[in-house]
């Protein structure tokens, strides 16, 4: 098939053609808006239908203004009528065709006919790229091409709800929600199944919803925000989720609960809940000894909402066996003592091996004779030796921890040897004497005092020779107590007429009376030279009396400070003092008498256990400076001279637990205690034999 030369002016040139080759130019008039399509042209030889060209097209039309020039050009072969078809498409080339004109040209001869004309309607007045539809099937696919909205409606276009048909379907607004339900509560949940149709907005509290709800039950009330379908219910006496059902799913609300309070159940602040409206009480329970551990024999003290707990009680803790004593509690550690600190009802956990041994009688050969009446024991600062002395010139020594006894005693057998092991005799002793009071200075030597004011020293060395001698007064020495200062020894003694004499152990004088006072003394204490303390009474009544003397390690004479004792009615006499810091000190006496000291010149009593009324013999207070803290300290131990003397223990808050002497041999009046303050080790010695010690290993 022979091509025919199609061309559009200006942009085309004629080509491959002779110069007097037969043409014609075309003018396409076209409607000045269509700018968003297609113009195509085609060209077919009227006596050749075969003889057909391609199709011409244009679709710059933006950049175009009307008439767009066209031309034919006739080529060999082809017969010299032709009929030009020219034809508008809206959108493309493929798009629908809007217009189309057939023209019939005839090039019949040689060179250039004169133009013609032809003419497209293809209206897009609002150039939304789709030409309006002109009837009879003419025109493009735009449903509104002028006019107010003509912009917004053209085929395919996205359906908005504004009351316009968007796409030229034939129907506004189709497929979109335009239903608003009011919602006047704002809790996002409507009153239905009441709407307003429209596109906007409603004026108000109007929200778009689903049409099968579930619907608001409640939009006008006080609580309508918090009334709504899916809503989570509360416990507040309301429908929240518009079940028809209110505070579902919770507990009865006014049942009682923390009956001690009198509360009854309510909703929680939170409606999360059923709650009490009165806190649990609170179970306060008596801690005498502030440890916060309450008594555990004591019922608890309730305390409810608003209450404030009584001074001296605490919150819940209440496993204390013994609420006097500070060094026990169910909260404590047990430590070894001869105290059950713990309260699991064993004394040191049973851990005798641990602790070195356990509270009981000392059963060495050279100790346990009925006919040996022990009246005194001391023990050097560092804990050993310890000496025990007593009546008829009884005198042994324990040299070290768990060494045996050995016996100084005047009188004592010499056969047959010892069957536990004990050394035998030593027959270097002191004589026969009675000896009361004693002290045992760093280096071991033991102090010894008697009646008719007898004294003596032992070494303890086996080839030392005991000489008893004097002191300057003719009464019973009833008090001695010493400190070794710079080499030196000096020892201060009472008597029971009231003297206080310095011994300065090795000087001459050796003897220096520093005061005769008009009462007795029988008891004396010190820690340093600075200040000494003692107790005593007079007689016509028996009446207990105290006193101190300051600054006595210089001069020839000392006078006592008057103590005042509260009450100062109490019948008997004070036998014992022991100061356990510079500021605290024990007291005890006839018929169950017991002081404390407030460290300047008052003793206040301390009622005795109930039905007590023994006479106490000797005190020793528990202080260890090395460890303050120590609730042990400020504890005062006392033994007392009953038929079966006991040992008693008093804290600064009552008469506390234990230790307990072992039953079997706790059967004679006990004499003396004495006490190593770092260690906690205690001695105590007694009528025929009896002598105990903690901590005292198995045999």
């Amino acid at each position: 098939m022979r091509r025919l030369l199609l061309f559009a002016l200006p942009l085309l040139a004629v080509a491959c053609s002779k110069k007097d080759q037969a043409n014609i130019a075309i003018n396409v008039n076209y409607t000045p808006s269509f700018k968003t399509g297609c113009i195509v042209m085609q060209v077919q030889d009227e006596a050749n239908a075969a003889n057909v060209t391609d199709k011409q097209t244009v679709t710059d039309l933006a950049t175009r203004v009307p008439p767009l020039k066209l031309g034919v050009a006739l080529r060999e072969g082809w017969g010299p009528k032709l009929k030009v078809t020219i034809a508008a498409h809206e959108q493309s080339c493929e798009g629908k065709e809007v217009d189309k004109v057939e023209l019939s040209v005839d090039l019949s001869g040689e060179g250039t006919k004169s133009a013609v004309s032809a003419q497209l309607n293809a209206p897009d007045e609002d150039g939304d790229g789709y030409v309006a539809v002109l009837g009879d099937g003419k025109g493009g696919t735009d449903c509104q091409d002028s006019g107010l909205n003509a912009a917004l409606r053209f085929p395919g276009n996205i359906e908005v709800c504004d009351a316009v048909d968007n796409n030229c379907s034939g129907v506004a607004d189709e497929g979109l929600d335009k239903k608003w339900y009011q919602d006047a509560d704002n809790d996002g949940v409507p009153r239905g199944p009441d709407f307003v149709s429209q596109c906007a907005k409603p004026a108000g509290n109007y929200i778009e919803y689903a049409e099968a709800g579930p619907f608001d039950c409640d939009e006008t009330s006080m609580n309508a925000a918090n009334r709504f379908p899916g809503n989570e219910e509360l416990c507040d006496g309301f429908d929240n989720n518009c079940e028809n059902g209110v505070d579902e799913g919770f507990a009865a609300r006014n049942a009682p609960c923390n009956n001690e309070c009198g509360g009854v159940t309510v909703c929680a602040a939170d409606g999360k809940s059923v709650v009490c409206n009165r806190e649990p009480g609170r179970n306060y329970y008596r801690d005498v000894d502030g440890d916060e551990d309450g008594d555990a024999t004591l019922q608890a003290v309730v305390k409810c909402q608003g209450q404030q707990p009584d001074p001296g009680y605490v919150l819940n803790n209440h496993g204390d066996c013994d609420d006097v004593d500070p060094a026990v509690s169910s909260l404590r550690a047990e430590v070894c003592d001869a105290i059950d600190n713990n309260c699991d009802g064993t004394v040191d956990n049973n851990t005798a091996v641990s602790c070195g041994g356990t509270l009981k009688d000392v059963a060495d050969y050279h100790l346990s004779s009925t006919g040996q009446n022990w009246r005194t024991v001391s023990a050097a600062p560092s804990g050993y030796p310890v000496w025990v002395a007593g009546l008829g010139g009884k005198l042994a020594m324990r040299r070290a921890a768990g060494a045996k006894f050995e016996s100084f005693s005047f009188g004592d057998p010499t056969s047959p040897t010892p069957p536990d092991g004990s050394p035998v005799l030593h027959p270097n002793n002191c004589g026969n004497g009675d000896w009361y009071v004693s002290w045992v200075n760093s280096s071991g030597v033991v102090f010894l005092g008697g009646p008719s004011g007898l004294l003596a020293i032992h070494t303890g060395a086996t080839d030392y020779t005991c000489v008893p001698g004097g002191a300057p007064t003719s009464v019973l020495i009833t008090g001695m107590v010493g400190f070794d200062v710079g080499g030196m020894t000096t020892i201060y003694i009472t008597d029971s007429d009231g003297r206080l004499i310095r011994w300065n152990v090795g000087s001459t004088p050796a003897f220096t009376d520093l005061n005769d006072n008009n009462f007795n003394y029988y008891g004396l204490h010190g820690l340093s030279e600075d200040l000494l303390l003692v107790s005593g009474g007079r007689t016509g009544p028996d009446q207990q009396r105290f006193a101190s003397y300051a600054g006595v390690s210089s001069g020839t004479t000392a006078a006592p400070t008057t103590h005042t004792a509260n009450p100062n009615n109490v019948g008997g006499k004070a036998n014992a003092v022991w100061m356990g810091t510079a500021s605290n000190a024990c007291a005890v006496g006839d018929g169950g008498a017991v002081w404390r000291w407030d460290g300047a010149t008052t003793w206040n009593r301390f009622n005795a256990p109930a039905g007590v009324t023994v006479d106490f013999s000797s005190v020793v207070m528990r202080y260890n400076a090395q460890d303050t803290a120590n609730p042990l300290n400020r504890q005062c131990y006392m033994v007392d001279k009953s038929a079966a003397g006991k040992l008693r223990r008093l804290t600064p808050f009552g008469w506390a637990k234990g230790p307990d002497l072992p039953l079997a041999n706790a059967d004679k009046p006990l004499r003396d205690i004495a006490i190593t303050q770092t260690t906690g080790e205690f001695w105590i010695v007694g009528d025929d034999g009896r002598v105990f010690h903690y901590p005292e290993p198995a045999p």
